[in-house]
């Protein structure tokens, strides 16, 4: 019996959202961001809160008196309106969008005050086509979202935080104040909650016990943005469940780039054999099949398809050994990327400058993908960019390398999936099943610049 068809397996469905940071990329800029660990605690940085801090807390207590009515009204008001003929809703989606700016703003001020580089947590993001539709489907996904409760949780927890240490300690300073005049002038001022008037045994006590509650008032409000930093990092940094999702999220996507990658590779490999190699060597067969029956009729001519076989062989060489260097060339492999971008560009029809700045080898994975990038990319100019110049530059990055290849060519440069166009959408998925980042300019009328960042063990 024949061997039954294995079960083709099914490519998920693509989802309309991106993951993307739920306030921009905070703490302002994209370099200062701390990435949350899957695997492990934080480490935040030690440092006083100081007055600066105090000053924060008084202004999260002024908030509370003056501020947080405004959007639980309106949270309240769509509640209880709900069904008026869609006011509540209305009234609803102004809400989300003023406790998202709230919780934005809460963010910037946690660090421009405390400086903690607080994980960004990342939320969905539409990728529906701009219009009202995705505008709503966005303000959905914050609102289904886990990160935007712990923001606005936060918002009204550290204003009630506020509100009841500013305002303790505001009493406890006022009453401490008003027991020391009280001890020391006791007909002069009218103790509500001792008496009128203080017996001479007392007043030591009154006294004494106005300084402690004075002093601890003080230490209350000094040492209490500890507290409300550490709200800051509970509450603003990503679920350690989050975390360990958006890095499930991250290997699947690289591992399906990684499988779609494999299957162009190997595509293109079937047809460069198929197309190039496999009917050069049936030519070959028949021009030595030819040869042969001419050996004893017409040696001269059966000397001449010798020769033309032999030529032809040699050609055959060439050819796939030109298709294993696209493979993994030995060059790479022997002497390192330097050495393997030179021999690229010096095969490039047009002029290319190439200024490699690593000190040592990098990683295998990522010389190998740094070098189909830059293959690909000069492929591609030579192909349809028009260029009549281009540049690679390489340099070691924080976390891996970076590749910039650029170009004088016309622009218009796209990714294209439909199976016509697939240089760019093949980089794509080769760079991201090494977990690298990909960005492509290529304005109308140029020039292209096509940024790559790979990370790399050393």
């Amino acid at each position: 019996m024949p061997n039954p068809r294995p079960p083709r397996r099914k490519k998920p469905r693509t989802e309309p959202v991106a993951y993307a940071p739920v306030t921009g990329s905070l703490p302002l800029s994209r370099d200062d961001v701390t990435e949350i660990p899957a695997d492990g605690p934080i480490t935040w940085p030690k440092r006083s809160t100081g007055i600066i801090g105090v000053a924060n807390l008084v202004a999260s207590a002024v908030l509370a008196v003056i501020w947080a009515w405004i959007p639980l009204g309106l949270l309240f008001t769509g509640i209880g309106g709900i069904f008026a003929l869609g006011l509540g809703v209305l009234a609803l989606l102004v809400w989300v969008l003023v406790q998202q700016g709230a919780n934005i703003v809460e963010r910037y001020r946690s660090e421009l005050v405390y400086a903690d580089r607080i994980p960004v947590p990342k939320i969905e993001s539409s990728n529906r086509e701009p219009g009202f539709g995705r505008f709503l489907h966005n303000r959905w996904l914050q609102v289904k979202s886990g990160a935007f409760w712990r923001s606005t949780a936060h918002h009204y927890i550290k204003m009630a935080f506020a509100a009841i240490i500013v305002g303790g300690t505001l009493a406890g300073i006022c009453g401490s104040i008003l027991g020391i005049f009280a001890a020391v002038n006791p007909h002069g001022v009218n103790t509500f909650f001792i008496g009128d008037n203080i017996a001479e045994s007392a007043r030591l006590g009154v006294a004494i016990g106005s300084v402690i509650v004075l002093a601890s008032s003080v230490a209350i409000l000094w040492f209490a943005p500890i507290l409300d930093r550490a709200l800051d990092r509970a509450l603003l940094s990503p679920a350690r469940t989050v975390a360990l999702q958006a890095e499930v999220t991250e290997l699947d996507r690289a591992r399906m780039a990684g499988i779609e990658a494999a299957a162009a590779e190997r595509l293109r490999i079937e047809r460069d054999l198929h197309d190039g190699a496999q009917p050069r060597l049936v030519a070959l067969t028949m021009t030595l099949g030819m040869a042969k029956s001419k050996v004893d009729s017409d040696p001269e001519r059966a000397k001449e398809l010798v020769s033309e076989a032999h030529a032809e062989a040699k050609g055959i060489v060439t050819e796939l050994r030109q298709l294993a260097r696209g493979i993994h060339p030995a060059v790479l492999t022997d002497r390192g990327l330097d050495a393997a971008v030179s021999a690229l560009a010096g095969r490039s029809t047009i002029p290319i400058d190439v200024d490699v700045r690593l000190e040592g080898r990098i990683g295998r994975e990522a010389e190998a993908v740094s070098y189909f990038v830059v293959a690909e990319c000069l492929t591609n100019i030579a192909k349809h960019s028009g260029a009549t110049r281009a540049s690679v530059f390489i340099a070691p990055i924080e976390t891996g390398v970076q590749i910039v290849v650029t170009d004088n060519g016309q622009g218009g440069a796209r990714v294209d999936r439909t199976g016509r166009h697939t240089g760019i959408a093949g980089l794509i998925d080769r760079v991201e099943a090494a977990r690298g980042t990909l960005n492509l300019t290529s304005p109308a009328g140029g020039p292209t610049t096509v940024v790559v960042e790979v990370p790399c063990a050393s």
